[in-house]
């Protein structure tokens, strides 16, 4: 992977915050911790989540051929994509709700993640937008919901839950074939060129549900810089920290307008992290950037997000008209 031009120093990434980030954890993080049962959504619910679900695994069945049959496999997709009303679907998760703030949050990611970016591809396919090159993509991000999927509803897959918390390393190479080669990112409304640069080559996770977590948080926050970006271009950089390093950093960074800075200003004086508290939003359900920092929390042991902010777990500042906002992760000793 050629690694992308940052367009904020090097620097100026690894001098955001301190290098000691010492874990208050006995144990490593699993990935648990933002989850509901599936028993706790209504029966009605319970079906159109379950529905979802099912349609994933039929998809990533039908695609677990593309290399081999990229042709094959796109045919398959178009049919199988005609045989699903996937807006109707789509619109019946969007209405499930909850007054129950950690129900919330669930709700978020069942209907952001990788979901958001799958659903667009559906509704640009018969636009002659996709190609077989882009299998590869939707693979990914079936797969990735998936996980999501049964790592904040507990019950709707239990022998795949299982598997997920079961050991199984999880190289820093399953995050770049997904992010690392310049891949157009879409949501509803957008879409950004992601641009990855990444200093590291090691493990990031002990167990799939440890890394869906991690794929939680980068999905919040790459779709967060994918909607409101100025330039239509969004960057990732991983990086190690220190000369023994125990903890990569991960910064995400989007070109935003003078009118957007001046906003999200005036709106926190103390500074920008303080999006990570949550309830701040410009259309969306201001949850996003709050469920990063509750998972990074949870990694490093860390009992409040003020907490996290302070010791500079996570956090966001502007840089030469950026938002650059970022977090860290735990690596595997080996």
């Amino acid at each position: 992977m050629d690694s992308a031009t940052l367009p904020v120093s090097f620097d100026d990434l690894y001098t955001l915050t301190t290098d000691l980030l010492p874990s208050y954890r006995q144990l490593r993080y699993n990935g648990d911790g933002i989850a509901m049962a599936f028993d706790d959504f209504s029966s009605a619910d319970q079906q159109v989540v379950g529905q979802m679900y099912q349609h994933l695994l039929d998809l990533l069945a039908l695609l677990n051929e593309h290399h081999r049959h990229p042709d094959e496999t796109f045919s398959r997709l178009i049919a199988y994509g005609d045989s699903v009303n996937w807006d109707a679907l789509l619109q019946q998760v969007r209405g499930i709700t909850s007054p129950d703030p950690h129900h919330a949050k669930v709700l978020h990611d069942l209907r952001g993640g990788g979901l958001m970016a799958l659903m667009v591809y559906f509704q640009m396919i018969h636009l002659d937008l996709v190609k077989p090159s882009d299998l590869h993509r939707i693979f990914n991000l079936t797969r990735d919901q998936l996980k999501i999927m049964r790592n904040s509803v507990r019950g709707i897959d239990p022998t795949g839950f299982e598997h997920d918390l079961s050991r199984n390393l999880h190289h820093i190479d399953l995050l770049l074939e997904k992010w690392g080669s310049g891949e157009g990112h879409q949501i509803q409304g957008a879409r950004a060129e992601v641009l990855v640069d990444c200093r590291f080559r090691g493990w990031v996770s002990e167990r799939c549900l440890e890394f869906s977590a991690l794929d939680r948080v980068i999905y919040n926050l790459i779709n967060n810089a994918t909607a409101h970006t100025a330039d239509g271009r969004v960057y990732l950089s991983i990086f190690p920290l220190g000369a023994e390093p125990a903890n990569l950093r991960f910064v995400v960074i989007n070109r935003v307008t003078a009118a957007q800075e001046v906003r999200i200003l005036d709106r926190f004086p103390a500074g920008p992290g303080q999006l990570f508290v949550g309830g701040f939003t410009t259309g969306g359900s201001g949850l996003g950037m709050r469920i990063c920092a509750d998972f990074v929390g949870n990694a490093y042991g860390i009992p409040s997000v003020a907490q996290a902010l302070e010791k500079g777990y996570l956090g966001a500042r502007f840089i030469d008209g950026h938002f650059v906002a970022w977090f860290h992760w735990p690596i595997v000793s080996e």
